[in-house]
């Protein structure tokens, strides 16, 4: 079989651009600063045997009011030229611009424009092939955009209208590309999943397999032309079949006593991954890619095993796998907290003072990648040894904190009980009989969060005074007065945590005047 990519191995960048519930739009790139740091990632695939890459042009970002700023697109078609990497250009991750009705005819026009200008400069910017993923996972982007109101536009029982919009952008798209570039490879891009019936509930398995065999494939087919065809897809259309795979990717049917269940590897009613492809082939032909694939934390590496082993099963089935993409390459910030990066790359992000996130390998996942390179792609396995990596960090002790149990009262109504003294935290338990009280005080560098355990609290914060219930919190910032006071019969406990940690004479070490005296 002829080969797509100059590796096997592909590294994704995770390029998501939707507007949230709470009004953010997401742009991931920028939060990795892939969009200031592309040469040197590139550089840095290029080291570890990926040669190509799945990139974002990020159309909302981009394209303001229908004015298209390409100049971010032709500097890094220019960086993957001259690193010797293909990029796949995903022109639509999601998100949109703020200015279009994802229901109106104009969308897909505005769309296609896009796609058509981006299309142009990258084709004048690559020496070699092209490929593009139009619009991204239409189906879980009709789940989440129009079922359940997760990402814009927020729809509530629309998932068929949004996904029948997103393969008409989908459609259009190709086919502005094709105007401009006509060798351009379009991979669209799906998840590969699989649902299950409970165990014990064999009258499921016919709700199991309608789900497999027409909701899965729905978007799919709608792209080829198999299902409604007057939307105008054809197999040119569909391209190169992405599947986007999780370990979380089979899962049973949800029932009121049986919640849903995901399915471990060992789980004897999992399918193989590799079955799963070769079945996806049997349907769409090929080739195939696995467009989106990881894991995170100390599990990277082990998936990186598990997906090489499942790629060779299914190259001796017949499939035509022509790679896995590793997504995300770089660890990127989960999209409900973005101040929280999972380690989820081949690199991971450290912060330097100057604000700028480096870019650190992950010994234990180039390690495993290695290996699975000497298997499925040998020419590109790194030249020389991979070398020591970091030390392991070790484990921290365990502290598992029962506010409840470690609770005490004194006579004068009282007590204070630190329970953790962390590096720059504490957290300590405030433990009033009734009417007892914390008077007004303040730390100039140190804040509060402050959560009732049990009872009922009147709580100063600057001018201000708030009844606070169990389990109910309220953050004292630096430098402001507050106070807590039990106004009940009851005993009240409230859990302080207090960051950066405070100087007190119960934790060891000088004052910090000590130092200024020096």
């Amino acid at each position: 079989m002829s080969r797509l990519f100059p590796s096997f191995f592909l590294g994704g960048f995770e390029c998501s651009t939707h507007r949230t519930t709470e009004g953010q739009r997401l742009d991931v790139i920028a939060a990795t600063q892939h969009d200031v740091q592309a040469r040197e990632d590139y550089e840095l695939c290029r080291n570890e045997g990926i040669l190509a890459v799945r990139e974002s042009a990020r159309w909302p970002i981009l394209d303001r009011a229908g004015t298209i700023d390409l100049e971010y697109v032709r500097r890094l078609a220019g960086h993957a030229r001259d690193a010797g990497i293909v990029q796949v250009s995903d022109l639509m991750h999601y998100g949109y611009p703020d200015d279009v009705d994802l229901f109106a005819p104009a969308f897909v026009d505005r769309f296609a424009a896009f796609a058509r200008a981006v299309a142009a400069v990258v084709r004048d910017e690559t020496d070699g092939p092209t490929f593009f993923t139009p619009v991204n996972e239409i189906s879980y982007n009709a789940g989440a955009a129009g079922e359940v109101g997760y990402m814009a536009p927020f729809g509530q029982g629309e998932g068929p209208a949004v996904k029948r919009a997103l393969v008409r952008a989908a459609i259009a798209g190709a086919e502005a590309i094709w105007d401009v570039d006509p060798e351009a490879r379009m991979l669209a891009v799906e998840p590969l999943v699989r649902l299950h019936a409970p165990a014990g509930r064999p009258d499921l398995q016919a709700q199991a397999d309608d789900f497999n065999e027409n909701v899965v494939t729905e978007a799919f087919d709608l792209l080829a032309g198999r299902r409604e065809p007057e939307l105008g897809g054809s197999r040119a259309h569909l391209g190169i079949v992405g599947l986007n795979y999780y370990s979380g990717n089979q899962w049973t049917i949800s029932l009121p006593d049986e919640p849903q269940r995901s399915l471990d590897w060992d789980d004897p009613h999992w399918v193989p991954l590799s079955e799963l492809l070769h079945a996806v082939e049997r349907r769409y032909g090929g080739p195939l890619v696995l467009a989106e694939t990881g894991s995170s934390g100390e599990s990277r590496a082990g998936w990186i095993d598990f997906l090489a082993r499942e790629a060779a099963r299914a190259l001796e089935l017949g499939v035509d796998l022509q790679g896995i993409c590793l997504y995300p390459i770089v660890t990127s910030p989960d999209w409900e907290d973005p101040t929280a990066f999972f380690d989820g790359g081949l690199f991971d992000l450290s912060p330097r003072p100057d604000g700028r996130l480096e870019r650190v390998l992950a010994h234990p996942v180039a390690a495993a990648l290695r290996a699975a390179q000497a298997t499925l792609d040998p020419e590109n396995v790194p030249p020389g040894e991979l070398g020591p990596g970091p030390d392991a960090s070790p484990d921290a002790p365990l502290q598992l904190v029962r506010p409840a149990e470690r609770a005490r009262f004194k006579a004068d109504n009282f007590a204070c009980e630190t329970v953790v003294a962390a590096e720059s935290l504490t957290v300590e338990l405030l433990c009033l009989g009734p009417g007892g009280e914390v008077p007004a005080h303040r730390h100039e560098e140190t804040e509060h969060v402050l959560t009732v355990v049990s009872g009922r609290a009147r709580i100063r914060i600057g001018s201000r005074h708030v009844e606070v219930a169990e389990g109910e919190s309220v953050v004292s910032p630096a430098g402001v007065y507050h106070g807590v006071k039990n106004v009940t019969g009851a005993r009240l406990i409230v859990q302080q945590v207090s960051a950066p940690k405070p100087w007190d004479a119960r934790f060891a070490g000088p004052h910090p005047s000590a130092h200024a005296r020096r």
